[in-house]
């Protein structure tokens, strides 16, 4: 297994590794990528309102 890309998000980093991506076709890859990033934000969005929420 070797990490092949890396993703800097604001709540954290996510590594790829060959595992992942070994026999995925690029649009179903893209598609992984995509959900991936959606899930990043999502979780960014949820400490963000949970911060908001403690200074309330």
């Amino acid at each position: 297994m070797a990490i092949v890309k890396t993703y800097h998000y604001p709540n954290g980093t996510v590594y790829i590794d060959d595992d992942c991506y070994r026999d995925v076709p690029p649009d179903e890859m893209q598609r992984r990528i995509e959900r991936l990033q959606k899930t990043a934000w999502e979780l960014y969005l949820k400490n963000e309102r949970r911060k908001g929420n403690e200074n309330l």
